[in-house]
């Protein structure tokens, strides 16, 4: 059976909720994708909380 819904809810550094449901979770620490994350999900909400990165939305790669 899977487990869904909301694991979890915090903001970003601009008070934007952000969330992460149990399906996506899984789908992260799964096998074939990150299955070291699975120790690293505090670590992953403080990245969420006080990350500084932008990302250009016109190009990706930059």
């Amino acid at each position: 059976m899977a487990v869904t819904g909301i694991r979890w809810t915090t903001h970003d550094r601009y008070r934007n909720e952000i969330y992460l449901t149990h399906e996506r979770w899984q789908h992260i620490i799964a096998s074939i994708n990150h299955p070291d994350m699975a120790n690293y999900e505090e670590h992953l909400k403080a990245t969420i909380r006080y990350g500084t990165r932008k990302q250009d939305s016109l190009n990706p790669q930059k």
